[in-house]
């Protein structure tokens, strides 16, 4: 038997249902990874633009200084 017919020989004595199974949990996974990313990355958005509506007052409370929201604000929603 050749290399090929032994690999092919070996699929087919493997439950076919656990390789499906495995396949649909590795999907699942990278789909809740994506999610949490996307996640964060609006929750980025948002707080930098809440930032941006904060007026000196505000601002002074939280320690922060125009420049420092303008830094923020510059940023894509990817960036940390």
């Amino acid at each position: 038997m050749n290399t090929k017919a032994k690999q092919f020989h070996l699929i087919d004595d493997m439950d076919i249902s656990a390789l499906t199974f495995a396949a649909i949990e590795r999907v699942e996974a990278s789909a809740v990874t994506v999610g949490k990313l996307i996640q964060t990355w609006i929750r980025r958005s948002n707080e930098r633009r809440m930032l941006l509506q904060m007026g000196p007052h505000m601002l002074d409370d939280i320690g922060l200084t125009p420049g420092d929201v303008a830094d923020e604000a510059a940023k894509f929603f990817w960036q940390k």
